[in-house]
């Protein structure tokens, strides 16, 4: 029997009361084990509030004004008692549910999920009105309840807590009946990246499941990663024998899908991203000679034959005007990776086994360019070779294991690959990716901006954003206004779930774990004020001495510096 869009929307309801992460997880796992498992696949969608996977075009749209039109035409109310609704509660759902009268409880999770993706890829003239139909349509024959939870998927609002991590969690329980399995399902998904396909495999076969999954021409593996070190010596006690170092990138993540003509190219946060550049479609298009081929590589702006900042790059990543960037904005990409080459995968590859079959399949061009690097035992020629890379205005090296079993392994930061940067060789300790989720009111020149930003790391075991650091220096007037902007789309008025914030810490203002920033710090110490590493280590964690230095808006909030790696590099540097 088709799973009632009702049931889901009590799982909403009873997920929405819960602060606990192991209680969500288990309320999880009863759900998906009650369902049929032909609706797995669009649960999972559905539980996180989206229509299938991150690849995938998965905005349907709607903005507030268009769901407030469409909460109108459900309920047959005048758009002034909307609005005013709407100040009331604060919440387009709230309102939703207390002027619902119509529903039947018929809706099927089905049913919902197809008019969703309808709204989707409404497109052309009268696109909005047929957007603004179709929820109206879904509105009318919902509960109260239901019409809740509608609005706030549309307006990509649902906020519940619970994220890829959470399913992941709750598929290992369901349908393997050990949470000992989390971590190959966890392997799988960093292939297969499609959170609602891996729950109905898993669902229908059981941990057999994860021995289907392989990476596949068009959908996008997660990155991987590399761990970094307090001493350029200590890449050697890593990684024995042979190092590869290439040069390190201020740049952007992109992975590169060929088949035939057709170009597709992801970022690390796996959006399509060719529509944002396309000469480097054109460029991989004639400069990639096989036939079928998934490459990695960092795309750069550059001006003038140099390699310019990261921060101009992301003026590239935009919907409009993109000609008009085009050209004032140049960009290439250095390949230093292909993980599947015409029909096979090459995951169980050696790296230098897979850097020679890039090479061969590689015409360079002025915008299609091999990663530089050097092979070699010696320490003094790593550290040259870092030298010079700095001296060209890069950011550093990564070295790679060139051992039999230096594989890709996706969403791993292993030590296979390890980055070392020139703040490190500064002396300048760590740079973090953190994750916004509170500001404080700015006073004096800051007022009408903010004061500080409080950061946290994410913690991968519980999926809560722990405080790590307030950041208050090594902003710019331009970087006020750009941050204040980015983060408005993000304010909310109470501390999610996700968010694990104590007193003092406690922002004037809390944002969803959305936007990802670099920052700065000199030594990482214990503090009673923030809840970074609390549960492990008795005590939080915190920065000193912060500062911000760039947004990264290449970045998600899962692939923020985890509190796993914080506890690592507080251990190691005070292991003294």
């Amino acid at each position: 029997m088709p799973t009632a869009f009702k049931n889901l929307a009590a799982l909403y309801a009873e997920l929405e009361k819960e602060t606990s992460y192991l209680k969500i997880r288990d309320i999880l796992v009863r759900f998906f084990k009650q369902i049929p498992r032909g609706d797995v696949k669009t649960a999972a969608y559905l539980s996180l509030g989206t229509v299938g996977p991150h690849y995938e075009k998965t905005e349907l749209g709607i903005a507030e004004k268009m769901a407030m039109r469409a909460v109108c035409a459900a309920s047959e109310e005048l758009p002034q008692k909307v609005k005013r609704l709407l100040l009331q509660k604060g919440d387009l759902g709230d309102v939703a549910e207390s002027l619902s009268s119509h529903g039947k409880n018929k809706l099927t999770i089905q049913k919902v999920h197809q008019t969703l993706l309808a709204v989707r890829d409404a497109a052309g003239e009268r696109s909005q009105e047929k957007k603004i139909q179709l929820i109206a349509k879904l509105l009318k024959q919902a509960s109260p309840t239901e019409a809740k939870y509608l609005v706030r998927i549309a307006l990509g609002k649902l906020r519940l807590g619970v994220a890829d991590k959470s399913l992941l969690d709750a598929f290992a329980l369901a349908f393997t009946g050990s949470i000992a399995n989390r971590q190959r399902i966890e392997d799988s998904y960093n292939v297969c990246t499609d959170i609602g396909w891996l729950g109905e495999s898993l669902a229908k076969r059981g941990i057999k499941a994860t021995e289907q999954f392989d990476i596949s021409v068009g959908r996008p593996v997660q990155s991987m990663l590399a761990q970094r070190v307090n001493a350029v010596a200590e890449i050697f006690e890593k990684i024995p024998g042979e190092i590869s170092a290439e040069e390190k990138y201020d740049g952007e993540r992109m992975q590169i899908h060929k088949n035939g003509d057709r170009i597709i190219a992801f970022s690390r946060r796996l959006e399509n991203i060719g529509a944002q550049y396309p000469e480097i479609i054109e460029a991989a298009r004639k400069g990639i000679t096989a036939k079928t081929a998934v490459l990695d590589g960092e795309v750069v702006a550059v001006k003038n034959g140099k390699i310019m900042p990261f921060q101009l790059l992301m003026q590239r990543r935009r919907k409009y005007d993109v000609e008009a960037y085009r050209a004032k904005i140049p960009t290439k990409i250095f390949l230093f990776d292909v993980l599947y080459l015409n029909g096979r995968s090459l995951l169980k590859k050696s790296y230098p086994e897979r850097k020679k079959l890039l090479a061969s399949i590689m015409r360079e061009s002025e915008r299609l360019k091999l990663a530089g690097g050097v092979t070699s035992a010696r320490i003094n020629v790593i550290q040259a070779f870092f030298e010079r890379s700095v001296k060209r205005g890069l950011e550093g090296i990564i070295a790679k294991s060139t051992g039999p079993d230096s594989f890709y392994r996706p969403g791993k930061r292993g030590w296979a690959w390890i980055k070392w940067k020139k703040e490190y060789a500064q002396g300048m300790r760590e740079t973090f990716d953190l994750v916004v989720i509170g500001s404080y009111a700015g006073k004096g020149i800051r007022k009408g901006f903010f004061g500080a930003l409080l950061c946290a790391a994410y913690n991968k075991q519980n999926g809560q954003f722990e405080t790590f650091t307030k950041v208050g220096s090594g902003f710019t007037e331009k970087d006020f206004a750009q941050l204040k902007k980015e983060l408005r789309p993000f304010e909310i008025k109470t501390k999610q779930k996700l968010l694990r914030v104590e007193k003092p810490m406690i922002p004037d203002t809390y944002y969803e774990p959305r936007l990802v920033i670099e920052v700065l710090g000199a030594e990482i110490t214990k503090s009673p004020n923030h809840t970074a590493a609390k549960d492990i280590l008795k005590t939080g964690l915190a920065l000193r001495f912060p500062r911000f230095i760039r947004i990264r808006k290449d970045k998600g909030p899962t692939d923020a510096t985890t509190i796993k790696q914080i506890i690592a590099l507080y251990k190691r540097n005070n292991s003294s």
